[in-house]
């Protein structure tokens, strides 16, 4: 807005790399805001403890790796020395056990630098500094409730029939501003009309409990429980105070928080909500995911896995105590919808689990739109090897053939050269081909999936020079082109790895229909991995080959153990349980 003034966002970045320092800082100076963010870079960890010691920063980005330690132990120190500053940890690689870790450490958010948008940082940014103000204004709420327990703020009087006090004792009294035994001699009924029915009824025999509101001073919620306390002469009664003006403005502030968190729930594309111990949805909340067909109100009373069938897994995994996300997707009104979960289980109490559904439809649709380029380019290459590198290597074998038959009879010597370059430009051919049918696999589309699985099975056996064999089970499934094409690449893919980073020797290629889903399975035995190590966990290779399940509705799960060869299993077709 012209003439507006914004204030600028102070954030530190320790980061040990240059690169990814100016990386973040070309992120974040990339907003629309002018001026929205003043940087300061540390590129140490002990630079990272000085800034947060001489500094005062409205929020801290941290790298995970520091060298002489990590950024977690520089928001544990920071946190001794009493930094209150929101602190995202950032990571080259996704890893569930560091972003649990981060959480338990009191990380405002988990980022992974890899494909990190200056609207996700921005975005990540925003809700830190936002929970940091809510955490602050509760600490301090905390801190008044907790100095009011401690003196025990309880007001302990006596009235007589007529509503005299005849007694008044407690540090309530200081809280509200009286000195002991003030009250004494006051009428409740004349001073205090508000509450005046209530006291006649404990004299008269009854009891009666209220809240009322107390104004000496300042103004204050008690909680009064008052009966009689001489039934045989009726000699008035006795009360007990309790000061809950911390709980009546807690109160009050937390219906501030679920309004502001309905706010948030009804404009974002998501929906949250809690689950009973059976896997009975009994809270949800949120309307951004209508268009997918998934209401909130119509979510309550039904079982999670009855609505959703390819959850059963994952929320029999989370409701044992695992923490858990998983992709679903649907079609409406001939529309995809793709929504990622995250169910999690609180360990300390068994209530159920969680949940949070986020709506991925664009993303998933320009994932799409990315491996769609990247498959399209990868058949160009494949044509060009094929017509232009390939028939180049094959005039140049005819070349050097003719040569040597010119040369046979009066220089056998030079012959034998032509033969060589003969032999070895038909082998060269021979490769090129091979490669142009990996990146343009012509068999996949004139004679379907199993026709081009078992082409590059044996395309890969020649050009590797191991044993890879290909085989099918069951009535060989019949899908669309795009589920085939996304099917090979994962194929590919997993060949690859086993061969360039396994070792493998041995690989087999299986397909196998059944009545309800289809299985794509590769198997090895090469050396194997931990496929929960941070190295793998943002593997490129894994992550790609997981976005292609996702894209034609399947699921992806590999195992592996180090010695003991991989298995990657991709379900897909039907999913919905029998």
């Amino acid at each position: 807005m012209p003439g507006s003034s914004v204030k600028p966002v102070k954030v530190l970045i320790v980061e040990d790399r240059e690169d990814d320092y100016r990386y973040l800082a070309m992120l974040l100076l990339r907003t629309t805001l002018a001026d929205a963010y003043v940087l300061t870079w540390a590129p140490t960890y002990d630079e990272g403890v000085k800034a947060i010691v001489v500094g005062d920063y409205d929020v801290g980005l941290f790298d995970y790796r520091l060298g002489k330690g990590t950024g977690l132990d520089l928001l544990r120190e920071a946190q001794k020395r009493g930094c209150e500053m929101p602190v995202i940890l950032l990571t080259g690689f996704d890893s569930a056990e560091i972003d649990h870790e981060a959480s338990q450490a009191g990380a405002a958010d988990y980022l992974c630098k890899v494909e990190l948008t200056t609207i996700q940082l921005e975005r990540a940014i925003r809700y830190a500094r936002r929970q940091a103000s809510t955490l602050a204004e509760l600490r301090r709420t905390t801190r008044l409730l907790d100095g009011i327990l401690s003196s025990l703020p309880v007001l302990a009087s006596r009235v007589d029939a007529d509503g005299n006090v005849l007694e008044s004792r407690g540090h309530g009294l200081q809280i509200v501003g009286f000195d002991q035994g003030e009250l004494v001699g006051t009428n409740m009924l004349k001073a205090y009309p508000k509450i005046a029915d209530d006291i006649r009824h404990a004299i008269r025999g009854g009891s009666a409990n209220f809240v009322w509101e107390f104004k000496h001073g300042e103004r204050s919620h008690y909680f009064d429980n008052y009966f009689r306390f001489d039934e045989e002469r009726g000699h008035g009664a006795i009360g007990f105070s309790v000061n809950v003006t911390a709980r009546v403005e807690a109160e009050a502030e937390r219906n501030r928080q679920t309004q502001l968190l309905r706010s948030v729930m009804k404009n974002l594309p998501s929906v949250a909500g809690r689950l009973d111990t059976t896997g009975r949805v009994i809270e949800a909340q949120g309307s951004g995911l209508a268009h997918c067909g998934i209401l909130a109100p119509e979510m309550v009373g039904r079982l999670f896995v009855e609505m959703f069938p390819r959850s059963r897994t994952y929320l029999a995994a989370a409701l044992k105590g695992e923490s858990v996300n998983f992709s679903l997707t649907g079609r409406v009104d001939e529309q995809d919808w793709h929504v990622d979960f995250f169910v999690s289980c609180d360990p300390e109490q068994d209530l159920g689990v969680t949940f949070f559904g986020r709506d991925m439809t664009d993303r998933r649709r320009l994932e799409h739109a990315l491996l769609t380029a990247t498959d399209s380019e990868q058949q160009r290459i494949g044509a060009d090897l094929h017509d232009g590198l390939g028939q180049q290597l094959t005039g140049l074998a005819c070349l050097a053939a003719a040569l040597r038959e010119r040369l046979q009879a009066s220089q056998p010597n030079d012959a034998a050269q032509a033969d060589l370059i003969a032999r070895i430009a038909n082998e060269a051919t021979e490769q090129s081909r091979a490669l142009a049918r990996g990146l343009s696999p012509v068999q996949l589309e004139h004679h379907g999936l199993s026709s081009a699985l078992e082409d590059l099975t044996f395309q890969s056996q020649r050009l590797h020079r191991i044993e890879c064999r290909f085989r099918t089970r069951g009535q060989l499934p019949q899908p669309d082109h795009l589920t085939a094409i996304h099917l090979y690449r994962i194929t590919q893919e997993a060949i690859h790895n086993a061969v360039r980073h396994g070792e493998a020797r041995s690989i087999h290629v299986s397909l196998i229909s059944g009545r309800s889903a289809h299985r794509l399975v590769i198997e090895d035995n090469g050396k194997g991995f931990d496929p929960q190590s941070p190295g793998e966990v943002g593997s490129r290779g894994l992550k790609l080959m997981g976005f292609r399940a996702n894209i034609i509705g399947g699921t992806l799960t590999v195992t592996s153990h180090p010695g003991r060869g991989t298995r990657v299993e991709c379900l897909f077709g039907d999913l919905n349980p029998k």
